[in-house]
């Protein structure tokens, strides 16, 4: 089905195309090619305010899901032939984005995918609020990076911390 991906931000360059191909390999992976998704790269302040209106947090992050299916068992994928065949929107603060790549040393173009992997996660059911459940969502995200690794000659690593680390 249909991909949207949209640039609403002039503040970071970075590879729409190669974001657009690798969000449609990570769909592949999923085995979510036959779902509308939505992925908008935004400016800090607009991610900021919805941060703020649906999560009560007034701060600049890196990446929002709205799933269209809230009830969604991690892992399960919505009736495909249903009137909603659609995974939902992600939203990508790309300033943000940008500032941990330069504190981490690494490329935007090579991190937007492990982003869009973490909010390809919680579109499917995935959830980090408790511990059992960020094992989960950690396994299921190294899961589809080791597979987008093994298809593009990558060496990704999941954005949700190993629960093993702590």
């Amino acid at each position: 089905m249909t991909l949207l991906l949209r640039n609403l931000q002039k503040t970071v360059s970075f590879d729409l195309p190669k974001l657009k191909a690798d969000i449609n390999l990570l769909r592949r992976i999923i085995r979510a090619e036959r779902y509308d998704l939505a992925v908008i790269c935004m400016e800090d302040n607009q991610l900021r305010e919805m941060n703020k209106i649906y999560r009560g947090k007034d701060e600049a992050t890196d990446v929002l899901s709205f799933p269209a299916h809230e009830s969604l068992a991690p892992g399960r994928l919505p009736d495909p032939w249903s009137d909603l065949a659609d995974l939902g929107d992600i939203f990508l603060g790309m300033p943000f984005i940008q500032e941990q790549c330069k504190k981490d040393g690494t490329d935007i173009d090579t991190v937007l995918p492990v982003v869009v992997t973490h909010g390809l996660c919680h579109l499917i059911g995935y959830k980090h609020d408790t511990g059992d459940r960020l094992k989960q969502m950690y396994k299921r995200e190294l899961d589809i990076l080791e597979e987008y690794n093994k298809l593009t000659k990558s060496s990704l690593r999941p954005l949700t911390k190993d629960p093993a680390e702590n």
